[in-house]
């Protein structure tokens, strides 16, 4: 039995006491317009049964999740990851995915817009120079001071602890134990996807390129001329805007053609194909399938 399960033991017979000490006043708590009514920020413990998925809720902001117990399936990225317990992992905003339990897992996922800074002397943006592009890794294992805060933040979620600023603090503090606990690759090679020298503008290409059909029009959308925007881009994301964001929208597509359950046409409809044959020719173009033959090869 690992630590972090002896400390989640502790905690459930704790609760179980009579004489526990539980949140006063939990319906004011509930009435305060800063209590989280949604899990679309902050913190949320999720318990989900063997063969059950999540998918996001919303896809405008970050997540952190945390695979606290058992084993699950991540897709993502048009790839597919098998995760056991103790490993964290980041999903930027806008991206499509969806994770499925290989056997009874618990997860706490934490929704957020911007990352915090660590401090004045280690911002996001700056580690950038600790990234190697052959190497590094999307996840990280749960570290014992990172499993006492999940194991305290299970205790406050079951408690009915969803005030906005205590979620923010608790944000917080996460991005400090990050700072003092992990190395600085490790940290860089986590949050890879997002790093670049401009945090901010790469925020808000990817809150908004799924409403662009081009290039011109994600510029217009992030308030830029189109020459700006493509020298700003080159800069962040080390790539032609085009060519990125060509790929962005094949990797959607990819995962929408794998979900059986999601009818071509909506696909059409959300990508702005101007007729399902159209939308067979870009397939054929950029995955040498139809539609309809990469959905068949794909769920044999």
């Amino acid at each position: 039995m690992t630590i972090f399960n002896k400390e989640i033991l502790f905690l459930q017979k704790i609760n179980r006491k009579v004489e526990i000490m539980s949140v006063f006043y939990l319906d004011e708590h509930r009435s305060c317009s800063n209590y989280i009514s949604d899990y679309n920020i902050g913190f949320k413990n999720c318990i989900i049964k063997q063969g059950e998925f999540i998918v996001p809720s919303n896809k405008e902001y970050h997540c952190l999740f945390f695979l606290i117990s058992g084993q699950v399936k991540l897709f993502y990225e048009s790839q597919t990851y098998d995760l056991k317990k103790d490993t964290v992992w980041f999903i930027p905003m806008s991206s499509d995915y969806k994770i499925s339990a290989n056997t009874d897992a618990t997860l706490i996922m934490n929704y957020f817009n911007k990352p915090i800074d660590f401090c004045e002397k280690t911002a996001l943006e700056n580690l950038s120079i600790f990234l190697d592009q052959k190497s590094y890794s999307f996840m990280l294992h749960i570290n014992k001071p990172l499993k006492k805060f999940l194991s305290t933040m299970i205790f406050y979620l079951n408690e009915g602890v969803f005030c906005k600023h205590f979620h923010e603090i608790k944000q917080k503090e996460l991005f400090y134990l990050l700072r003092y606990y992990y190395t600085k690759r490790e940290l860089a090679g986590l949050f890879a996807t997002i790093i670049s020298k401009n945090l901010d503008f790469k925020n808000i290409v990817l809150a908004n390129y799924l409403n662009a059909s081009s290039v011109k029009e994600l510029a217009q959308i992030c308030n830029y001329s189109l020459s700006s925007f493509n020298r700003i881009f080159k800069k962040n994301f080390q790539e032609n805007p085009y060519i990125w964001l060509q790929n962005q929208k094949i990797k959607y597509i990819i995962g929408k053609l794998s979900d059986k359950n999601i009818p071509l046409g909506q696909i059409v409809d959300e990508f702005r194909f101007s007729s399902p044959s159209h939308f067979t020719i870009f397939c054929k173009k950029h995955l040498n399938l139809t539609p309809s033959q990469f959905r068949k090869q794909h769920i044999k």
